[in-house]
């Protein structure tokens, strides 16, 4: 479990320090859009399945898993 706390923490982390790192919150486009949002679409989209990792150790490790 502690590995995937730590996975999900790369994308919070990089999430919510976004407003202070210069080159992502600053005047230039990365793709043609803001670099702002790039970079947020991005983690976003990494997060999830940081997520979906986390849950299934956690169901995994207390057996709560659904049957079928």
């Amino acid at each position: 479990m502690p590995l995937a706390l730590t996975l999900l923490a790369v994308p919070v982390v990089a999430l919510l320090a976004a407003v202070w790192l210069p080159f992502v919150n600053g005047p230039q486009l990365w793709l043609g859009l803001p670099s702002l949002l790039v970079w947020s679409v991005g983690w976003v989209l990494a997060l999830t399945p940081a997520l979906a990792y986390v849950e299934r150790c956690r169901r995994n490790a207390t057996g709560t898993g659904e049957e079928r």
